[in-house]
Parts: C-alpha cells; sequence; structure tokens
C-alpha cells in the first residue's frame, strides 16, 4: 500500500473517533496489557504508542504512572490527541510519524499497538521495517506488544457494520471487500453526525502469524509469544484477532 493510502483512513472521522468508539471497554485492553507484562516479566516505566490514535490508552496508561510518547501516521488523529492533552494538563508527547522510518531519537522500556492498528501497514516490506524501526527504539530487555486482526475475521465479514439508530451519536455503514489472495481487505466506511456525512476507505492486510514472528526475530525479539486476544491462551483456527508479546534480550 502506498503512504498516500494510508493517509485516506482517520482523516474526516479523527475528531468524531472518541465518539465512534464511546463503548469500547479501553480499561479492558490496558488491564489486558498489563497482563501480558506480567507473562514477560516485564516493569516498564516508558512507554511507547505505535499508532497512538487520539491517545485514549496513552492517556489511561498515563494515569496510572508510566511515561508516554505516542506517534501515529495521521495527522488529524495526532492533533485530536494533543488537543485531549493538553486539555487535560497531561505530559504525553506526541508526534507524527510512519511506524517504517521512525526516528524518535530515543529509547523506551516498552512499546505497544492496539485495535489492529499493525494491519494497516498492507506491505509487509514495510510492516517488516516498522518492526525494526521499533525494536531500534527499545531499551536492552524492552517488550513490544500488539495485536493483529487475522483472516479468519476478514473471512467472517466482521468489519461488514452498520448503526442505524436515529438516537446514536453517529451512524454508520461499513462493508468490506477481501481478497484471499492477498490477504488484503477494502473496507467503505460512511459515517453520518448532525447531518453531516463523511467518507473513508480503510484498507488492511491480515498478516500471518508466522511471518510476523520471522520479522520480530530477524528486528532482534529473542522471545516471542502469541495469544487468542484477552486470553494466556494460544491463537486457534478461529481466533478473530491475536495478540503478540515479545522482548528484546
Amino acid at each position: 500500500m502506498r503512504r498516500s493510502d494510508q493517509l485516506a483512513s482517520f482523516g474526516p472521522i479523527a475528531e468524531h473517533y472518541d465518539v465512534l468508539m464511546q463503548n469500547v471497554p479501553y480499561d479492558m485492553w490496558v488491564s489486558y496489557y498489563e497482563l501480558l507484562l506480567l507473562q514477560l516479566d516485564a516493569d516498564p516505566a516508558t512507554l511507547l504508542d505505535v499508532c497512538c490514535g487520539t491517545g485514549t490508552v496513552a492517556e489511561m496508561l498515563d494515569a496510572k504512572g508510566y511515561c508516554l510518547t505516542g506517534f501515529d501516521l495521521s495527522e488529524a488523529m495526532v492533533k485530536e490527541a494533543k488537543r485531549k492533552a493538553e486539555a487535560g494538563r497531561l505530559e504525553i508527547d506526541y508526534h507524527v510519524a510512519d511506524v517504517a522510518e521512525l526516528a524518535l531519537g530515543r529509547r523506551f522500556d516498552g512499546a505497544y499497538s492496539f485495535f489492529d492498528s499493525l494491519n494497516y501497514v498492507v506491505d509487509p516490506g514495510r510492516l517488516r521495517l516498522g518492526l525494526a524501526r521499533v525494536a531500534a527504539h527499545l531499551s536492552p530487555g524492552g517488550t513490544f506488544i500488539f495485536d493483529l486482526n487475522t483472516a479468519y475475521a476478514f473471512e467472517k465479514k466482521m468489519f461488514d457494520q452498520s448503526e442505524s439508530r436515529a438516537k446514536a451519536p453517529i451512524r454508520y455503514k461499513w462493508k468490506g471487500d477481501y481478497d484471499p489472495g492477498t490477504r488484503v481487505i477494502h473496507v467503505a466506511m460512511e459515517f453520518e453526525r448532525d447531518g453531516v456525512v463523511m467518507h473513508e476507505t480503510h484498507v488492511q492486510r491480515a498478516h500471518p502469524e508466522e511471518e510476523v514472528r520471522a520479522y520480530l526475530a530477524e528486528a532482534g525479539f529473542v522471545e516471542i509469544r502469541s495469544f487468542n486476544s484477552y486470553t494466556l491462551d494460544p491463537p486457534r483456527k478461529r481466533s478473530d484477532r491475536i495478540h503478540i508479546a515479545a522482548c528484546l534480550p
């Protein structure tokens, strides 16, 4: 996928994203992240939020005492994250950056990426570069924990969603077009709020777990574990989302 294709996502919807996601159990995601840190016997102080979006998870981890830095390719999403941090007087450092070209000039104890953000890096070569760049930003013993949508999720049309209730804060209709040969899905998204209609096209790839593991190993990670998301069980054939936890020596 060209970088311009990535930028077609999370544009107009950015300032409405938190309303759209208001029912997402962020507290569960944060608790699960800390559970996986325990599995890696890790106790990080500084964290890098990879593809941070509007910064909601970063804010929650900041409140728990971690020191946060975040970045995202979408300028609109980073602008919203910065606005929220300023309003809350939070010392979270946000940047606009491409994970495959990341160069922040500092290292962190840990990194994480949630809500299938790395699926949006459709080009396997750029994902490989991105994982290497994250590793380069971690201190010895650093951890990287992230989730991925699977091919099963795309095959079962889990992106085909709609919300049409008159009282819904945002009404939307999503329709996915999945190519099993390339493992790529194009999702046509329409949003409507207060009479304003917005359109975006989101593109994701279902990266095979073995491919991702190989890239992580190449980047220097020596302990790589995968889970059926929100559990400590290994992935199943019908896992629609998996989490991967990796550690540097």
